[in-house]
């Protein structure tokens, strides 16, 4: 869409349910929106609604989904509850006839996810997950590098997004049914892996609950052809939260936290040199290589050529990109995103239920 054509549609008017830290996210980024603007916020909490509202200037707010839902000044809704809560307030909006966007996971079950799913076709209705990570620049830009060969065949991603969170039983986030780290944190890596390689073919999978069945951490390999990944998530640790895709020509490193980079690192790959970091003379000022774990010494290796970088900079915390994006979907009249469709939500839902079983 030119920059004409934005001065001369419509904003998208916006209304929020809930207001939670993910949900003042996404409000303080849609003012860095080209498309839309907050005009509703929703919440059981009616003080809450409306210092929400004044923060952000929403001008309307509500203790009750149903009167954000009624209002024919709202075009579309954003469900940034906890996980709970997604599907119902997803499918009671999709019956008002408004298309929504529902924060990741779409729904902490399968059957929910296939009643969102449903429930959006049968109305004709956009509905999305708001799986922000695909459409930020350092993401698209990784994209379009692979389609572009810039490492030849992918052949392996690894990735790992872990933050340490104390537990408490009280919390929706430990919850042992609709939370844990896979639902909150594994859901980016696992998103990524099928945003990048598509459907997996195989799942192999370690998890760890506490004695109160909440999942902790989680370890998976899956399949994608000839892409195999390592994939994992935690709350035990801070963990690297980078990733890396490597081909056969060479390998991309995201700066962490990847969902987000702000840049990209190519080291290509040249014929008859190695791409391990022992054999980078600027990183060792040596060219000797070192005793590998057998004893055997590797000998000299040709230096290893200088990573090409990608400054990949965003605004605010980036969560406004998947708003435009929704945005462009309803004006083209699409029901579903060509970029993240429902389809790769539930996707990632499986291979979520296969792993929680492990």
């Amino acid at each position: 869409m030119t920059g004409a054509n934005r001065m001369s549609t419509p904003l998208l008017r916006w209304g929020i349910i809930g207001t939670g830290h993910i949900a003042r996210r996404f409000a303080g980024d849609l003012r860095h929106s080209s498309t839309g603007r907050l005009v509703a916020v929703g919440s059981r909490d009616a003080s809450r609604a409306w210092g929400f509202s004044a923060e952000f200037g929403a001008g309307i707010a509500a203790d009750e989904t149903a009167k954000i839902l009624a209002r024919d000044d709202v075009d579309a809704i954003y469900v940034g509850t906890i996980n709970r809560a997604h599907a119902p307030i997803a499918l009671a909006a999709l019956e008002a006839g408004k298309p929504v966007l529902v924060e990741k996971p779409l729904a902490p079950t399968l059957a929910e996810a296939e009643a969102i799913r449903e429930t959006a076709a049968a109305r004709g209705l956009l509905a999305m997950e708001a799986m922000w990570m695909v459409f930020t620049p350092g993401i698209a830009r990784l994209k379009s590098l692979l389609a572009e060969g810039a490492v030849g065949e992918p052949r392996m991603l690894s990735a790992n997004l872990s933050y340490a969170r104390n537990y408490h039983p009280d919390l929706d986030l430990f919850d042992a049914e609709t939370g844990g780290a896979l639902l909150d944190l594994g859901v980016y890596p696992i998103a990524l892996a099928l945003h990048l390689f598509g459907p997996a073919d195989e799942t192999a999978a370690i998890a760890e609950r506490n004695d109160a069945g909440s999942l902790r951490q989680a370890a998976l390999v899956t399949r994608h052809g000839k892409v195999l990944t390592k994939l994992s998530c935690g709350f035990e640790t801070e963990g690297p939260n980078g990733a890396t895709v490597s081909g056969e020509r060479g390998r991309i490193a995201l700066a962490g936290p990847f969902f987000c980079p702000p840049l990209l690192m190519l080291h290509r790959h040249v014929a008859g040199t190695s791409l391990d970091s022992r054999h980078d003379v600027s990183s060792h000022g040596s060219a000797n290589g070192d005793d590998d774990a057998s004893g055997a010494t590797s000998g000299p290796a040709a230096p290893s050529p200088k990573a090409e970088t990608f400054e990949t900079p965003y605004v605010g915390s980036g969560l406004q990109y998947q708003a435009d994006h929704f945005a462009e979907c309803l004006r083209a009249g699409l029901t579903q995103s060509p970029v993240h469709p429902l389809s790769a939500s539930v996707a990632a839902l499986e291979v979520i239920a296969r792993a929680a079983r492990r």
